[in-house]
């Protein structure tokens, strides 16, 4: 099962790396924060059992992979100190991870060049020799360091920070790294006192951090999917008032008239102006026929929603879609005075705000339905005008 959590976890946290790529060159924290989980995803690949496997079957029992995985670990240590310094701003940081993550490494090849004894990079493996046990003392010390400097600052800072993704992305990171820092604490407890439930752990640890990172990176994806979602949602409600406005008032649309499900699934416009461009289409499509209802079509709709049990704050709606499917219907009158008296518009103290009106639109929408089946029913209404 350990097996089997680690390679789904690894594999998650490739999408999110992938999927992030082509964004990263527009903010500093998003680059530093992509940068330590890519380079956290490339040690966690090389640690893959399969993976392992597969390097000791083509390059034997050498040290390249695994001092390969200890460097590409250390260069994801140095990329969570780039997160940390680019995020708080700290100058002094930069400099002094920047040397000492190049004296880490070469530390490291060192110790790896002039120690002979076999331990297949294994903490377990380490403790007859010295100078292996240096080795591991060396990295564990760097991770654990560098994750308790991130989760201090992740803590810190989401609790002011102003851009939601921002704060998200702080809070998923610094969980990721408390998981990573228990897995290096593992290991340090492994390097003096043999433990089979700890090794047994380790795995959920690491796949916890990765998956937990893997959320850091995919924050802006599921805001911007959470925008695209809402988007779809007020689009397919404002359909049959848009279909029915904008077909008497062709002039207001910005394209062609398309079916429904094909405007969801391939929309003519950027997704952070469709829903936008529909709201606007059909508050347009409102004003104009404002000129088509007469003070018959006004007080029978004045009369029509008396007689709902509705409440008070969705009467105005109601007057509204029952004057627009009047409207459709008619032909232009030439007094305004019952035009200016149609509502348009949400409730004077949202006015102005567009979810207030999107919100009355909808609303409009909802009760539309519901008129149009009393409408058909009276004939003398189509003569009311």
């Amino acid at each position: 099962m350990s097996v089997w959590y680690q390679s789904a976890g690894t594999i998650v946290l490739w999408l999110a790396v992938l999927m992030r790529a082509p964004f990263v060159s527009r903010s500093p924290q998003q680059r530093g924060l992509w940068l330590a989980v890519a380079m956290a995803v490339i040690a966690m690949t090389l640690n893959l059992p399969s993976v392992r496997g597969l390097t000791t079957e083509l390059l034997g029992e050498g040290h390249v992979v695994g001092l390969v995985r200890s460097i590409f670990g250390v260069i994801s240590a140095a990329a969570v100190l780039y997160f940390v310094a680019e995020t708080t701003n700290r100058t002094h940081l930069r400099q002094w991870y920047q040397g000492g993550v190049c004296a880490l490494l070469i530390a490291l090849v060192v110790i790896d060049m002039i120690e002979d004894q076999p331990h297949g990079y294994v903490v377990s493996g380490a403790r007859d020799s010295p100078l292996l046990i240096s080795y591991w003392l060396l990295l564990t010390a760097a991770h654990l360091v560098t994750n308790a400097l991130c989760i201090h600052m992740c803590w810190r800072y989401a609790r002011k920070g102003a851009s939601y993704s921002l704060v998200w992305s702080l809070r998923l990171f610094g969980v990721g790294t408390a998981f990573a820092g228990l897995y290096w604490v593992g290991q340090l407890a492994l390097l003096f006192s043999p433990a089979a439930w700890i090794t047994a752990l380790q795995p959920y640890c690491m796949e916890a951090h990765g998956l937990f990172r893997a959320g850091a990176l995919l924050v802006p994806v599921a805001r911007a999917a959470r925008c695209i979602s809402v988007d779809i949602f007020i689009v397919w409600r404002l359909w049959p008032l848009w279909r029915e406005l904008t077909a008497a008032v062709p002039g207001v649309t910005l394209t062609k008239s398309r079916p429904r499900l094909l405007e969801i699934l391939w929309p003519p416009v950027p997704w952070n102006m469709f829903a936008y461009c529909k709201v606007i289409e059909t508050r347009d499509a409102i004003l104009v026929l404002r000129g088509h209802v007469g003070p018959a079509l006004l007080e029978e709709a004045r009369a029509f929603v008396s007689g709902l049990t509705i409440a008070e704050g969705q009467r105005d709606a109601a007057v509204l879609a029952y004057s627009m499917h009047g409207a459709c219907r008619s032909k232009p009158v030439r007094s305004c005075s019952a035009a200016s008296a149609v509502p348009v518009s949400p409730p004077p103290s949202n006015q102005g705000d567009f979810l207030s009106e999107v919100q009355f639109l909808l609303e409009v929408t909802r009760v539309y339905g519901l008129v149009a089946r009393s409408y058909a029913g009276r004939p003398e209404a189509s003569r009311a005008v």
